[in-house]
């Protein structure tokens, strides 16, 4: 039996001592930095003692290696390791820190600004996760590892599946460099519960009619915050361009006069292709936002001095949650994003209004609204019913006798 161990060389990328030792037990302890470092096999082979390089810096390989100068008495005979597959030689090798760096000023052209936080924030716990690893460059990174890194996320399945995806895309951008063979997070899934979905839709759940009229009905009790001149008046108008557009908090709170044309028409959103899509909303609603302008300009709930999109959403967000609280209690938490799924609500309780129309103004597939809101709307199903009703009424049925007693 050949002994296994590892020696480090003069450039090692980890950073170890030249001619430092280690063992394959020892380099699996939590904080070892890990290093390319070729491993070796010491022993006795054929009654005298022996040392020779693997030339392999993996364990498993070095371990095929070592069975088979064991099994054949000698360290010179032809070494059969199988080859799985060719191994894709890669051009350079560049530290995580680089990779990230990379990444981050391409992101930073083309994503939007909440886009790029979001990324910049993953990375910076992906590099703080390798460094307690000990990896230093990206190639360390197996699929195991982002296994142990995506187990360390104490987040929602949800959200933990759009990191994953984000995750995903950085190490393909690594493939695309040629820095990785393949991409370690791949095959990586994140697991679904009964619960977590539950709470999603617990999340999600509209607004009913009566809790929007409980709003209106509390905001003339609202006031002036002490130091900005926003008043009751004001939340009435942004809860209406919110329940009326489907639009979110960030294109409200920075809502434009220009967004809306003479016809009461409202720019939502453009598709890929390039046509623009409109909502459209009630003439009280379009005088509220032409008599907002006036007094406001263009923006019509104030230009903000900071161009950061959460302190500009912030700012509203406490403003509604103030408001929820003088509403009393609610059955499930209001949250700005729910003003959305009102207004998919109510397109698809009115007779006409399609799946397929309401993707369109959200910007979702039809598929996704079929699941996800259909099952959101009662009056919906209970119209179902009542079709269901009026074409069984006159049809033919048999004839209806009563079951004899037990002791009949």
């Amino acid at each position: 039996m050949l002994n296994l161990y590892r020696r480090d060389r003069r450039d090692c990328a980890a950073g170890h001592a030249e001619e430092s030792r280690s063992g394959e037990f020892e380099e699996r302890k939590k904080g070892w930095k890990r290093c390319a470092c070729h491993i070796f096999a010491s022993g006795s082979i054929a009654g005298k003692f022996r040392r020779k390089n693997t030339g392999s810096p993996n364990w498993e390989e070095a371990k095929t290696i070592a069975s088979h100068w064991g099994q054949t008495d000698s360290l010179d005979s032809e070494i059969l390791v199988p080859q799985v597959a060719p191994e894709v030689v890669l051009q350079n090798r560049v530290t995580i820190e680089h990779a990230s760096k990379s990444f981050l000023d391409d992101r930073h052209e083309s994503d939007a600004p909440r886009t790029y936080r979001k990324y910049r924030l993953l990375l910076k716990k992906f590099r703080e996760f390798s460094e307690s690893r000990g990896s230093v460059m990206i190639d360390q990174w197996q699929p195991n590892d982002v296994r142990e890194f995506r187990a360390a996320w104490a987040i929602s399945p949800n959200t933990a599946s759009r990191r994953l995806s984000m995750l995903k895309s950085f190490f393909e951008y690594c493939v695309s460099n040629e820095w990785l063979a393949r991409n370690p997070a791949r095959l990586v899934k994140i697991p679904r519960g009964r619960d977590a979905s539950e709470k999603r839709a617990e999340q999600k759940l509209p607004f009913t009619d009566d809790e929007l009229k409980r709003m209106y009905d509390t905001c003339p009790k609202y006031g002036y915050l002490p130091k900005y001149a926003w008043n009751g008046d004001d939340l009435a108008d942004f809860i209406s361009l919110s329940t009326y557009t489907g639009l979110r908090i960030s294109d409200v709170s920075q809502f434009q006069i220009d967004r809306m044309n003479k016809n009461g028409e409202i720019l939502v959103r453009t598709t890929k292709a390039g046509p623009h899509v409109y909502t459209w909303v009630p003439e009280w609603l379009q005088d509220r936002i032409r008599a907002r302008a006036k007094i406001h300009g263009p923006h019509i709930f104030g230009r903000h001095t900071s161009k950061s999109l959460d302190v500009i959403t912030d700012v509203w967000r406490r403003k509604l949650k103030k408001l929820w609280a003088m509403c009393g209690t609610w059955k499930v938490k209001p949250t700005p994003h729910r003003f959305r799924h009102t207004f998919a609500r109510i397109l698809l309780q009115k007779p006409g209004g399609t799946v397929r129309d309401v993707a369109e103004l959200l910007g979702n597939t039809e598929e996704m609204v079929l699941a996800a809101y259909s099952a959101w709307v009662p009056e919906r199903q209970e119209r179902l019913i009542r079709v269901l009703r009026e074409a069984f009424k006159d049809k033919p049925k048999p004839k209806v006798v009563a079951f004899p007693g037990r002791n009949a």
